[in-house]
């Protein structure tokens, strides 16, 4: 169930301290444009703000949209899960590859809860989409593009085979994920847990 006192700025703030270290350069996006089939679709949005900048705003305010700007409620905003280097949002400039996302459109948000449970899957946040999905931002601690690729397939096919199809568009590093603390249609984005299952990637395949 979505919290009773939910708070944007507070969500948005416990996300970043979960994910990010105080001087990694953040992406996020809340600006939008529609295809021919009338689909919302993310523009690249802003990547030049460090998380200590985003957490120093959420100090002085309650609405979020003095931090990161309107969105379209039609389609919420997004963020980007993984540091980039401060000069763009492709793979290419993302600086430490930390976190996969794990998003499965096609079971019920409870039997997507319960699988993560059950397979204790490293995740840094739990993220409710406010739609028909939750977004598992998983530990991956990855040194390197190759070797994040690797653990990313990995992970997919354990998920996989307890039941969990996961689409493999997401599987790229730099990847938008549901921000928390907007909201979608009337529906919250809002953060279920953080840090739950193991503690590492080792920790899991081990």
């Amino acid at each position: 169930e979505p919290p009773a006192d939910w708070s944007p700025v507070k969500t948005f703030r416990e996300y970043l301290s979960a994910l990010f270290s105080s001087d990694d350069y953040v992406g996020y996006v809340t600006e939008a444009w529609q295809d021919d089939s009338q689909k919302w679709l993310p523009r690249k949005g802003v990547w030049n703000r460090t998380a200590g900048e985003l957490l120093e705003l959420c100090t002085s305010t309650n609405d979020l949209t003095n931090i990161v700007g309107d969105w379209k409620q039609e389609c919420g905003a997004w963020i980007r899960f993984n540091p980039l280097d401060g000069k763009g949002v492709s793979d290419s400039n993302v600086t430490a590859y930390r976190y996969a996302l794990v998003e499965s459109d096609a079971i019920s948000i409870d039997r997507q809860y319960s699988i993560a449970k059950q397979l204790e899957l490293p995740v840094a946040a739990m993220v409710h989409s406010g739609g028909k999905s939750l977004h598992l931002i998983v530990k991956i601690d990855a040194p390197d593009f190759k070797e994040y690729q690797k653990r990313v397939d990995f992970l997919y096919e354990v998920c996989k085979k307890n039941g969990m199809v996961i689409d493999r568009k997401n599987r790229n590093p730099s990847r938008l994920s549901r921000l928390p603390g907007a909201t979608r249609n009337g529906k919250m984005q809002y953060l279920v847990a953080t840090n739950v299952g193991k503690s590492s990637w080792q920790e899991w395949t081990e």
